[in-house]
């Protein structure tokens, strides 16, 4: 097997370096890169990656990131502009682990790979048109009426995928 296979993959690595908090970050690291030499021992490379993925997705939360401060370059306070915009990136994977720890203890909960990807755009867009909204719009009212209409075409279009509440041919039966 050839060095560079036994590593864990570079991009979910760059990702996990990005997002964790520098004080953890070593610490961390290192467990991870532990997990992954056992894992390429126990399974195929391949699967040895997805885990590794998985973990790495799995910290995606509050207490591993921290002062989110440090995800940006530029030294100096982020604006408050930069903090939505980051909460929203974060809130999207943290909302989407909902039915993926709930896959783990229900049978009731049956998403596939698809059901995550439409959910993460559909997350993802309603966050960042409503954030369009904010730094555009300057009216009170009219930020208000606009976000609500991409809330509710954001809550129409997943009632309509989730149990076709219209009976359109994307209606999840």
């Amino acid at each position: 097997m050839k060095q560079s296979e036994n590593n864990p993959p570079r991009v979910v690595l760059g990702f996990f370096r990005w997002y964790c908090n520098p004080a953890l970050r070593e610490e961390i690291e290192g467990d991870l890169t532990e997990r992954f030499h056992y894992y390429s021992e126990r399974y195929r490379q391949n699967k040895a990656k997805w885990l590794f993925t998985k973990e790495v997705l799995l910290l995606f939360r509050p207490t591993i990131i921290g002062n989110i401060y440090h995800l940006t370059n530029n030294s100096s306070i982020m604006t408050v502009q930069n903090k939505r915009l980051m909460l929203i990136l974060a809130a999207v994977p943290t909302i989407l682990l909902i039915p993926l720890i709930a896959m783990q203890f229900s049978n009731g909960v049956d998403w596939k790979i698809l059901d995550f990807v439409i959910m993460g755009i559909l997350l993802l867009g309603t966050g960042l048109l409503c954030e369009l909204v904010l730094r555009k719009v300057k009216s009170t009212k009219g930020r208000i009426i606009l976000c609500g209409a991409v809330l509710f075409s954001f809550l129409l279009i997943w009632a309509e995928l989730a149990v076709g509440i219209f009976g359109t041919p994307f209606a999840g039966h």
